[in-house]
This record gives structure tokens, sequence and C-alpha cells, in this order.
């Protein structure tokens, strides 16, 4: 796969994914495993660690969603190419990956699954008591494995795909801080650590890779990478890499521990240290959860520096006999957990300013960037907001500017440095006439938007509207994709959401377009001709109402199904629906309510005409609300069940006034699990979410 394709599906994917089905896995697995081949076969990922936590994320929930187990998935093996320049051997114990979270409040979280599956041991000791943490450095590097036996370094692998990984000894002896012997010759050990090059060092390493005409490193993570997967190991040598040792996992063992005597973390690191090893030059101890989140909250705010680098802290439970108890699942261990550092600032300059034109008609100010990497990303583009937000931030066209990307798909501008201007840079003035069609632009009294007030008539207001109506809680045509709408556009084929019914007259000339055969055209007008009979639901939310999204739509569409007697056409209703009264409906407010009866009057002659196209059918279960037995409870489900979908399931729980979510949480309430449930159970079991079966929530129903 393309460098470009690869990272426009990542985008795409990115851009998606509360929305992927289980069609995306494939594609997932595939763009993971490219990733996984750049980051670990290649030492040069495109894209940051956050976003490869995020498709991680998102492939790993799609596989427990459909009950789908493939042990060939990036979700369960880094499935990466082992070079054939190494020769290959297998770790004593595989090489799993910690847990990890951006969010300092996933803290209490971690603390908390902890001491449930205590509870669920029934360990009496540390169940309510303090439990004590030490907190390290999460360097920036790469993974080895050092085997000793009587003492003597015999072989050095990397991490590989965590279960296998490449016989690096001859160069790994060149490293100083890797002793070549330990006082330990009881039995043939591990020892497992991280490679890092120093800042000073990939400098210098680059400046020479630069005189000479050589390719120079993106960063020091790939450099050291590189640097210890050398021919020669006189190359490896002269680069200085560091090695910081991290784990001992014999020492992890009720023999070992007995053996070597020690208790806790701090016993383990100094161990290390007496065995020659390098000593870590940060650890913390926090005697309670307090303690361990204020010290976090400090770093994150004054990140510390060193001569390498890293990207956050290591969290681990201070007593080691709780690390025995808890064991770990098939992906991490439950007694550590890995916090990455938010995103850094980056410098980069603003070559101009895009007036970019939304469904809606809203003017949103983009900055054309010159391309700079942010967290493994080549960046372009970033997003200004509003014209009010760019004049507070007073930059200019040509400003060198700072810009921060934290797992968003736009990044954002910071802000200018005013010093360096040099009197070239320009002021930015927003447009008077939409960038799309040329109609004077407006803006609402007490608002900041700037709109175009065209809407049917502006090209992009009609691409972004027809793209929404047709997407999968709309009308769900997903034959009718992004580039095919936007090319029936140009065409004149979609003109508004009528024109979707009448594509069917354009067939010949659709034929006669290249990248058009006739099984593809027979599939879009098959799904156009489905949509006729959508749900009043998705009908709402496919009509792009401002404010109005799945839930609104849903509750819109049961109390409109209530007032509807047989003879009474849907457009009377939709025509006569008051303030007052939309007010009133559970969980709709004022602007909702107000949004929706100033869409319907606008559009009158449009929804008249579109629903002598569309016939959406109404909801068949009718509850009145104050009956409604899940209002204000959370639902997640899980596994496979017998006679009924997933989506059947939710459907229920959302026409109970329940709230359907698609993680596990401390925040959820309930999850709801079929057969093979997978880790979604085993991480409600640890938070202590209640967990009931399809009958139990029948049961729930029936109270």
């Amino acid at each position: 796969m393309q460098l470009s394709d690869l990272l426009t599906q990542t985008t795409d994917l990115l851009t998606h994914t509360t929305n992927l089905e289980k069609r995306d896995i494939s594609r997932l697995q595939e763009v993971l495993r490219e990733h996984n081949r750049l980051y670990y076969t290649e030492q040069s990922p495109i894209i940051s660690d956050r976003e490869y936590d995020i498709l991680f994320h998102a492939l790993k929930n799609l596989e427990e969603q459909h009950g789908i187990w493939d042990i060939s998935s990036p979700t369960k093996r880094i499935d990466v190419l082992v070079s054939s320049q190494f020769q290959k051997w297998f770790h004593a114990s595989q090489m799993i990956s910690l847990d990890n979270t951006y969010d300092e409040n996933d803290i209490a979280d971690f603390e908390g699954r902890i001491r449930n599956v205590l509870r669920q041991k029934n360990i009496k000791t540390w169940n309510n008591d303090i439990i004590a943490y030490a907190m390290e450095l999460k360097f920036d590097g790469l993974g080895l494995s050092l085997t000793y036996r009587n003492g003597e370094l015999v072989r050095a692998l990397t991490r590989g795909n965590g279960a296998e990984g490449e016989d690096v000894t001859i160069n790994a002896l060149q490293i100083k801080s890797i002793p070549r012997s330990i006082p330990f010759t009881s039995r043939e050990v591990e020892i497992r650590g991280e490679v890092v090059l120093p800042i000073s060092e990939f400098m210098r390493i680059n400046r020479e890779r630069m005189e000479m005409g050589e390719k120079v490193f993106s960063n020091p993570r790939n450099a050291a990478s590189g640097s210890l997967r050398q021919l020669d190991y006189t190359i490896t040598a002269s680069r200085n890499l560091a090695f910081y040792a991290y784990s001992f996992p014999y020492a992890e063992t009720e023999e070992g521990r007995e053996q070597l005597k020690i208790a806790t973390y701090r016993d383990y690191i100094s161990l290390l240290e007496s065995f020659g090893f390098t000593k870590t030059p940060y650890i913390f101890n926090a005697s309670n959860l307090g303690e361990l989140q204020s010290e976090i909250h400090r770093l994150t705010l004054n990140r510390p520096v060193f001569d390498f680098e890293i990207d956050g802290l290591v969290i681990k439970l201070n007593n080691l006999k709780l690390w025995h108890i808890l064991g770990t699942t098939e992906h991490h261990p439950r007694y550590a957990i890995a916090y990455k550092f938010p995103a850094v600032n980056v410098r980069t300059k603003l070559l101009s300013i895009e007036h970019s034109v939304g469904r809606t008609g809203i003017i949103t100010p983009v900055a054309i960037l010159e391309p700079v990497n942010v967290g493994g990303v080549t960046v372009s583009r970033a997003t200004l907001h509003n014209y009010d937000e760019l004049a507070k931030k007073g930059v200019m066209e040509g400003d060198q500017v700072f810009i921060v990307r934290a797992g968003e798909v736009i990044p954002e501008v910071i802000g200018p440095i005013i010093e360096v201007r040099n009197g070239e840079e320009k002021n930015i003035t927003p447009p008077t006439h939409c960038p799309s069609c040329g109609t004077l632009l407006s803006q609402d009294i007490g608002k900041v938007a700037l709109y175009c007030p065209a809407y049917s008539t502006c090209p992009a207001q009609t691409s972004g509207a027809l793209k929404s109506f047709v997407g999968k809680h709309g009308a769900n045509i997903l034959t009718l994709g992004d580039k095919i709408i936007d090319i029936f556009i140009e065409q004149g084929f979609l003109t508004d959401f009528v024109s979707i019914y009448h594509l069917k007259e354009y067939t010949l000339s659709i034929l006669d377009m290249e990248g058009f055969k006739s099984k593809k055209v027979e599939n879009i007008l098959e799904s156009i001709e489905v949509s006729r009979s959508m749900s009043l639901a998705n009908f709402f939310v496919a009509l792009g109402i401002p404010q109005v999204g799945r839930k609104t739509g849903k509750l819109l569409a049961k109390y409109v199904s209530d007032k509807k007697p047989n003879e009474t056409t849907l457009w009377d209703i939709l025509f006569h629906l008051t303030y007052e009264e939309l007010e009133q409906i559970h969980d709709v407010g004022p602007a909702t309510a107000g949004s929706i009866v100033y869409y319907f009057e606008e559009n009158r002659e449009m929804i008249i005409r579109l629903l002598r196209e569309v016939h959406p059918t109404f909801p068949v279960i009718q509850i009145e609300a104050e009956e409604w037995k899940l209002i204000g409870k959370s639902f997640c489900v899980t596994g496979s069940f017998e006679g009924i979908s997933r989506d059947e399931i939710h459907a229920i729980i959302e026409e109970h006034g329940g709230e359907v979510r698609t993680s596990v949480s401390a925040k959820l309430d309930y999850l709801i699990v079929g057969s093979d449930a997978g880790s979604k159970k085993t991480k409600a079991e640890e938070l202590g979410v209640k967990i009931l079966n399809l009958e139990e929530l029948y049961k729930l129903l029936n109270t």
C-alpha cells in the first residue's frame, strides 16, 4: 500500500471511528498491520501513538461487538515481518503491552478495577486498605530482552511481535549500559528494558548524515532502532545508545521474591541497579491515589526534560505480591498502566486562509500551513473555528504559529509567534460573499458565525446536506458515497433530497460515465428504493435539522407517531408542531425545540415534495414517556444472541428510554452479555458494572 493511500485511509477511519461497521473490520486490520510494519520493521511511523491507539481500540470494539475471533488480527498479535538478516528466537514469555490512557482522571478508574478484582478474589488484605504506587518514565525507545545464563549475557532479542524477536546480541554488547555479566548465577533469567538514543547523539548523527547526503532519521526512536539493527556492529558502537532495565520476570514470581528478598517495586529497581544496570533517572513513590494524581498533574503541566525522549509515565502497584494476585489479560498486566502526555506544540508557517463552507452554510476559516510533522503525521491544515476566534488570536497570513494536535484529525492553531514577524505578514479579512456560490453572507444578531443564506442553491451546502442525508443513521443509502455525490452534483443529477429519488431517470447517462458499471448503478438504485421506507426517526436525522441527532430523532418520531391519526398526513403534523409542545418532550430543550419548528416552517415545500417520494415507517412500540423503564440508565451490549441481533436489542433499550453506549466504563449502568462476551465482560467485572443476560434485561423491563 502506498503511504499516501495508507494515510488517506487512516484519516478516513479516524474521522469515522464512531460510525464504523462490521464491514470496516478487514480494512482496519489491514491499515493497522501496515502501521505495525512501518513502526516495528521500517522504524518510520506516519501516525502518532494516540491515533494508533484510537484505531486499535476501534477495531477491538468492533471485533467484540460482532463476536469475531481472528488470531491473526492486530488486536491479538503484532504480526510484523521480522527481518531475515537476523536470526529469530521466541521470548521466554510474551512481551505484552501496557494498557494506556491520555486522561488523568482514568487513573482513578484503574484503581477501581484493581479493587474490584481483589473483591472478586475475596482478598481481604488490601481490599479496603490504601494502595501504594510507584511511577517511572515511559521511555520512547525500542524494547529489548536480555537472557543471562550462569550470569553471562548469551542472547539479546528485540521485542519483534511480542512473541518472537530478532537476535541482536552482538550489537547489544556494544551498548555500555548493558552489563556483560550479572551477579545472579543460580538459573537462566531474562531482563527487559528500553534502548534509547540520547537527543544530543541523535542531533549529531543527523548532522553527519546530512553532510554525507544520507536520509536523516525522523526521531530518536527510529534512530535507536536503526542503530541496534546494523549489520556492522561498529556502527552500533559509535552511536552511544543507552539501556534502562525495567523488568525482571523471575523476580515477579513467588519463588523469585523469596529468593531475592524483595517486596516492593523500589526493591525491584534497586536489585536491577545492583546487577549493574543504569539507575533510572526518575522514580516516584506515592502512598495513595491522591499523591499519585497530584504528581501526574504536576508533570503534565511541567513535563520533565531529559537527554532522551519520553512520551509519558508508567504507573505500577508498589507491592509485588499484588502483581501475582492480579495477573494479566491477553493484552496487558492488570497491575500497571501507562499515562501518555498530551500532544506537544510545534511551530510552522501559516501560508494562507481557506474559507470552508459547511453543510449548514456556516463559513469556517481553515489555516493552510507549511507542512510539519506532528506526532508522526505531516500536518498542512488546522482549524481556526470562527472569525471572532481568529481575531482574538491575532494571527496573520505569513505568521509563524504554534499548532497542537492531540488526537484531532484537523489540528488547532494556538497562536502567532509575534516576536518573529518581519513585516511581510498580511491581515486576514473575513469574506463578504460565499466562496462556493458568491451569495452575500449573513450573520445573526448575537451570533459569531458567518453563513451563506443560499442553502439549496449553494453547491457546497448541497454536497454536505446530501452526504448527511444518505448516511447510516439517515436514509442509509451507503452506495451513494461522497465522491459519487460530488460527481452527480457536478453532472446536474443531484440538486436536493428529492432529486435522489429521481436519479433513475439518469440511468443511461450514468452508465456512460467512466467507473459506473451496470451492477454498481443497479446497487445504487436498489438502495434508494429501499430507503423510501426508512424509519421516521431516521427521516428526521436525514433531514439534517440543526441540533437533531439520533436520540432526538427517536424522541421526535415517537411523539409524532403518538399524535398521528390514520387520516392525517405526516406533513400536516410537522407543520403544526409548536415550540411550547416540543419543549415538553423529555430531553428536548428550548434551543432544539426552536430549531425543529423553524426548520419545518422554512422548508415546507421541500418536505411536502420529499414525503411524496418517501413513506417513513412509524415506531411499532408505543410507550408513554412516564412508563419508560430505562430512563437515565446506560447500557452496552456485547457478545452474540440467539434469535436477535445487537441492533434489535439497542432498539428495545432506546424505545424504553435507555441510552446505548459502545464501550465499558465505570459510569456505565449495565452490560448486556451474550455468548463469547470477550474483554468487555472482563472489564465490566473489574469496574463493578452490573452484568445482565437477555432474560434479566426483559425482567428489568417488566418490573
